[in-house]
């Protein structure tokens, strides 16, 4: 498992994340164009009431696509709420001996958009799973 660094500016987000939700960050991740929320389990709906009206203020307050993703010890429903935005048909987990690889098959049509640009949505989404878990490999098929 990977360590958790958190900068001053990802406190940042996160406090600002609380402020507008009143809803606690267990995690934040982000890349070039997303910032990612790791919610307690349970507390997701919280986040996104009134239509999602605080995550709005947010993404123009942050400059970034606001991503709020459920956290769950269990692998697999972890993986599904990552990639739940995305279609998913199907999710392997094989693990090998300390080393876990996950194929995560989503709908067709937003097969890319799971990868993402040269691969970020992947690389972001396995850095979060990473953290809890000791994924060795995430493909999207």
């Amino acid at each position: 498992m990977g360590t958790i660094k958190i900068d001053e500016k990802l406190l940042g987000y996160m406090s600002q994340f609380y402020a507008l939700t009143n809803v606690e960050a267990k995690d934040v991740a982000e890349d070039d164009e997303n910032i990612f929320f790791l919610v307690y389990p349970r507390t997701l709906r919280k986040a996104i009431i009134n239509n999602g009206e605080n995550v709005k203020r947010l993404k123009e307050r942050l400059g970034k696509n606001i991503i709020i993703v459920e956290y769950s010890e269990d692998l697999q429903k972890f993986v599904y709420n990552l990639f739940y935005r995305f279609g998913v048909k199907e999710i392997n987990i094989e693990r090998n001996g300390d080393e876990i690889r996950i194929s995560v098959g989503v709908d067709p049509s937003n097969k890319a958009r799971a990868i993402g640009k040269n691969g970020r949505n992947l690389r972001t989404s396995k850095e979060i799973l990473s953290r809890y878990f000791n994924v060795s490999s995430l493909v999207v098929k």
